[in-house]
């Protein structure tokens, strides 16, 4: 068994397998052009934070996320993530790929297996619509705020957790 990540191209239906590696500063600088975020803010370059950035074979970027992980924590905390700009929804009504925000959760979910979390993450919803489908679709579950007033606060643990990070397994 291995671990392949993919999203769906939106047009075609096609499986486009990605890698999600560790971000490098020129990745992060394209975010200044049509990007929703802007990649070099001291809150994501926070160094408890690491930044990853998910590419299709051919090198396009279809993500970025960051994410705290601290040994001897019980989960690793999605601090941010988000799209590329063509399949952002709120930068664009028809979204090139599909599938991103799961992927990028289930990688969550890998760097908290090998952080010993047992595949426990949490992260904040930054919209309602994001919320409602955190979880229908993803099984997240609402805990205490990390920032009161602030945006809703999930987890995704358990089941739910297995059930996401499973679906990239595949069969050698």
């Amino acid at each position: 068994m291995f671990l392949q990540y993919y999203v769906t191209e939106s047009a075609t239906g096609n499986r486009i397998d990605i890698e999600i590696d560790a971000a490098t500063k020129t990745e992060l600088d394209i975010t200044r052009n049509g990007w929703q975020t802007v990649w070099d803010t001291d809150f994501i370059l926070d160094s408890q934070k690491e930044i990853y950035a998910a590419k299709t074979e051919t090198g396009e970027i279809v993500a970025l996320g960051a994410y705290r992980v601290q040994q001897g924590s019980v989960a690793v905390y999605i601090a941010y993530m988000e799209s590329q700009p063509e399949s952002n929804p709120t930068l664009t009504q028809c979204k090139k790929y599909q599938g991103i925000g799961k992927a990028m959760i289930a990688f969550g979910i890998q760097l908290s297996i090998d952080a010993n979390c047992n595949g426990v993450v949490i992260f904040e919803a930054k919209t309602d619509e994001l919320e409602q489908h955190y979880l229908r679709d993803f099984g997240a579950r609402p805990v205490a705020s990390l920032h009161p007033g602030g945006p809703r606060t999930f987890m995704i643990a358990d089941q739910a957790a297995k059930d996401i990070f499973s679906s990239y397994l595949f069969e050698e």
